[in-house]
């Protein structure tokens, strides 16, 4: 029984991570319509914003993960002003071009990837943060880097949803997410409304990056892995469901963490894929997904 509760408590940390990427694609998915297929190099270059902001500042834990967030934030608005805001229709529906903006998304992966080989290298950088001694509750050791993890997450997600819930900017994005030509009927400034979304997302994945980075060594193809895992998730939950997207990464940590600890941790990776497949063949639409009906 022990066994099980520490791998669920690994599982719930690592899902609080994939969740919280989840949201952030579900999150950009809402304002753009499309799939940012260079999300994983984000949550990377937030995780190496911190790693340098630690070197070099020494800032503690929680100021680290908030100017992460703000400077990853920033290079996401610069990256959707300058690239992404070329894609698309004019008007002030800003309409988006799909195919191409999948395809400069996957350029755009390609290129944060080799600028960060330029800036940083590639050998994996170690991130020392001190979280002191874990704690014991019983038979129970928990390490304090797990409660930061499911802490900060939590923290972020409960901001995100008061964000959107009460504040008048949040109102305005909520109106974008749910329909950009109505919304710029009704005054609202569409494109800036985009880049909030945009900027929000990454700031979101840089987040991650630094909750995830002092377990895991930081290095440039971290990305990859994460953005799989995140997929995953947010179509286990319903993809553009914000909600569904963090069940959807609780559900594909703990799934990992029992499948690497009762079967083989060698499948690791398998584990998250066979959940999804089963999800979609009870419910296509995903655990909190609607599906949409089909008109002739």
């Amino acid at each position: 029984m022990q066994y099980f509760i520490d791998l669920v408590i690994v599982g719930l940390s690592i899902g609080m991570v994939y969740g919280l990427v989840a949201l952030s694609i579900s999150f950009v998915y809402s304002g753009l319509d499309i799939v940012h297929f260079a999300h994983g190099e984000i949550y990377m270059v937030g995780a190496f914003i911190g790693v340098v902001l630690f070197q070099r500042l020494g800032l503690n834990y929680p100021l680290l993960i908030v100017a992460s967030m703000i400077l990853t934030g920033v290079v996401g608005v610069v990256i959707e002003r300058l690239f992404y805001r070329r894609l698309t229709q004019g008007g002030g529906g800003y309409t988006v071009a799909g195919m191409g903006m999948i395809i400069c998304g996957f350029g755009m992966s390609i290129v944060l990837q080799n600028v960060a080989f330029l800036i940083w290298g590639a050998k994996p950088l170690p991130f020392p943060v001190s979280f002191g001694m874990p704690i014991e509750m019983g038979d129970l050791t928990l390490p304090r880097s797990y409660l930061w993890i499911v802490s900060a997450a939590l923290v972020l997600m409960i901001v995100l949803h008061l964000f959107l819930k009460k504040t008048r900017l949040g109102l305005s994005v909520r109106a974008v997410a749910h329909n950009k030509e109505i919304a710029f009927l009704m005054g609202i400034n569409v494109p800036l409304m985009i880049s909030v979304i945009f900027g929000i997302g990454c700031a979101l994945a840089a987040a991650a990056g630094v909750l995830i980075g002092p377990i895991n060594y930081v290095q440039v193809l971290m990305g990859l892995g994460i953005l799989i895992k995140a997929f995953a998730a947010a179509v286990v939950g319903g993809f553009g469901n914000l909600p569904g997207a963090v069940l959807g990464g609780l559900l594909v940590g703990v799934t990992e963490s029992l499948g690497a600890g009762y079967v083989s941790g060698s499948y690791k990776d398998i584990y998250a894929f066979l959940l999804l497949i089963i999800v979609l063949m009870v419910k296509p639409s995903g655990i909190l997904g609607v599906e949409a009906k089909v008109k002739a």
